[in-house]
């Protein structure tokens, strides 16, 4: 019996070992859970968040925005470009000719300027209509947040996958090759180490131009 126990132990790989141990962390195991739960939402979004509509039925045929980008003029609506979903749902519902407009719960989209739309100047405070008000340039504050969301924890997960691939190949290069190659391969990541944080986002930036993947 005690064999057997052994053997099973050591069958066991460290990330079982560690990811039991985790689940005994509750607060952090159920908070795990709700972020990975948000995360996967985040990437249909504009189901729920966004300025294009769902669904439009106009003079009895049916339109999907979220899908498809339709011109104001082909659903009616006498302005230039696309469509306003908000405003035609209200021009719909005046003219009562049976037309509608499905629009997501929160009908707003983070890059989206709603000056022409609310009084006052930017920023505007927490309403019904703007859960967390508006930014200096009349933009949803929330929308902007939720959409964030999804951009910043794929930037952390794609550094943290690129840190451990570029860390474990070039230790493996270290470790195979050793002598010299080891010793300067060290310098050079205790001199990189040393160089504050911020200056070295300076250096990278100068060089790159930033965007969503540096």
């Amino acid at each position: 019996m005690s064999e057997d126990k052994t053997q099973k132990q050591v069958s066991t790989s460290i990330l079982k070992k560690r990811w039991k141990k985790f689940k005994t962390l509750k607060r952090g195991y159920y908070s795990f859970i709700v972020i990975l739960i948000l995360y996967a939402v985040s990437f249909i979004l504009p189901l729920f968040i966004g300025k294009d509509a769902l669904i439009v039925h106009y003079n009895g045929e049916y339109y999907f925005p979220v899908f498809k980008f339709y011109s104001a003029e082909s659903l009616g609506q006498d302005i230039q470009g696309e469509a306003n979903y908000r405003l035609l749902d209200k021009q719909y519902k005046e003219e009562d000719k049976g037309n509608w407009v499905l629009l997501p719960v929160y009908p707003f989209s983070p890059n989206e300027n709603l000056l022409s739309e609310l009084a006052g100047n930017p920023p505007h405070t927490p309403s019904s209509a703007h859960w967390a008000g508006t930014d200096d340039r009349g933009r949803d504050v929330f929308a902007r947040l939720a959409y964030g969301f999804n951009i910043g924890l794929s930037f952390a997960l794609i550094v943290t996958l690129l840190t451990y691939i570029i860390g474990i190949a070039i230790g493996a290069m270290l470790g195979f090759y050793g002598g010299k190659v080891d010793m300067f391969g060290l310098r050079i990541i205790e001199i990189w180490s040393t160089i504050p944080f911020f200056y070295l986002i300076i250096i990278i930036s100068s060089i790159l131009q930033p965007n969503f993947l540096c």
